[in-house]
């Protein structure tokens, strides 16, 4: 496993997809919605967001990184699923820690109106705060590091979580 994430829980990716590919995909889920809203729910742990999972953009994304996500875990990596969401204003994500088919996860920016930290702790147990610009990514041991977002000031924010488990780890068959 790569030190750096195994030292902090997270790791920040600049540039994990372009600026245009990030909005191109907060355009296709905004579009989504508004055209088939049948294909959103509403979760419990956000309960003011649109939630989508395996959104077909979202599951072709989860497995053209699949080679670059194990080149920064430095280890064999198997992909799980997608799971997207546009937050409103006043939403908020809860402290949590992931089921163990999240056990490896990557929060990608697409887009919004305002930034929004997204809170990680570390196993010393410093909480760290980190403002993703659209296309950057934080990669982060979910089944670990509780992580969670306050309160959200702005209209509309969107983002993908993209879920592995390490191919040779104990969740491999979480997959």
């Amino acid at each position: 496993m790569n030190k750096e994430l195994k030292e902090n829980n997270y790791l920040l990716i600049d540039n994990f997809i372009s600026k245009d590919e990030a909005n191109n995909l907060h355009n296709k889920l905004k579009t989504t919605l508004k055209e088939n809203p049948d294909q959103f729910a509403k979760d419990s742990q956000c309960p003011l967001s649109d939630a989508i999972y395996n959104f077909r953009p979202f599951l072709n994304l989860l497995c053209q990184k699949i080679s670059h996500v194990n080149y920064i875990m430095e280890e064999s990596m198997l992909p799980c699923y997608t799971y997207a969401r546009i937050y409103r204003n006043d939403d908020e994500l809860k402290k949590h820690i992931d089921r163990p088919s999240c056990e490896v996860s990557l929060t990608v920016h697409l887009g919004g109106d305002a930034p929004w930290d997204i809170w990680m702790t570390k196993p010393n147990g410093e909480q760290v705060a980190i403002d993703l610009k659209p296309g950057q990514a934080v990669l982060y041991l979910g089944v670990v590091s509780e992580h969670w977002r306050e309160k959200y000031k702005g209209q509309e924010y969107s983002q993908v979580f993209l879920h592995y488990v390490r191919g040779n780890g104990e969740n491999w068959l979480h997959f």
